[in-house]
């Protein structure tokens, strides 16, 4: 049951990480992670998460992806699922100024939604640079949100859209040459309803040797507005081993 349900996730895990080598030959550097969780007992828990970001800085341009999935079951009965993805494309003015157009996707069977996509466009600003882990990056836009309901909502709607601004922050502090504090935030309100979805992961990651290193996260969520039956507010604790190239 167990290799069964995840194993399109262990595989995407062990695909990243072998192929991490090409990938950095192209041009693009980053990490890729993953954590099991898993207890027995009085109660049966099992927890995966993985997450890989890369970057790619060419001439004017930077572009980041970001791919990230978690699931859990309790008793062989699943949980959570997700999978999200995103990506964002800056061209830089110089050092410190950048414009940035972004998506994401986002597929949460827990949620009431079957699943969230955004596209925005906005300025962003280096506020503060103190070396290539200690900087923070403050960004502003506006965008489109498009959400499809598991159910249609007491008007009978399957879907709603909305105009949105999207504000971030991303905050890095290099602790010593091998730990790594940081803080990232953002969030994403609508123009005609004021109904927001917001996110902050704060992280400690901790160098073991070479490119291996261990992370400590908290993620917190929360939607103002969900589906009947759902939570506002999820969050996070995992422990990852981060694999950096």
């Amino acid at each position: 049951m167990l290799l069964t349900r995840k194993g399109p996730l262990l595989a995407a895990v062990i695909v990243a990480t072998s192929s991490a080598s090409a990938v950095a030959q192209e041009g693009w550097s980053g990490s890729a992670e993953a954590g099991l969780v898993s207890s027995s007992g009085n109660t049966s828990e099992t927890s995966i998460t993985a997450r890989v970001d890369v970057t790619r800085d060419w001439a004017d341009w930077r572009q980041k992806l970001n791919l990230e999935s978690r699931y859990a079951e309790q008793e062989e009965v699943r949980t959570a699922e997700r999978y999200r993805a995103s990506t964002q494309l800056d061209y830089k003015f110089n050092p410190h100024d950048f414009v940035f157009v972004r998506a994401s996707y986002d597929n949460d069977d827990f949620s009431g939604f079957e699943f969230q996509a955004t596209a925005s466009a906005g300025y962003g600003r280096r506020a503060w640079d103190a070396g290539e882990k200690s900087y923070l990056d403050i960004s502003a836009g506006v965008g489109y949100r498009f959400s499809r309901f598991d159910q249609p909502d007491p008007d009978g709607k399957t879907r709603r859209e909305d105009p949105i601004g999207r504000f971030a922050a991303n905050f890095s502090y290099a602790l010593s040459p091998a730990a790594t504090f940081q803080q990232d935030l953002e969030t994403e309100v609508g123009l005609n309803n004021g109904e927001s979805i917001s996110k902050s992961v704060t992280s400690l990651q901790a160098n073991l040797r070479d490119s291996l290193a261990m992370r400590f996260s908290y993620t917190v969520e929360r939607e103002s507005e969900v589906p009947a039956g759902s939570k506002n507010t999820d969050t996070i604790t995992a422990v990852t081993l981060l694999y950096s190239f």
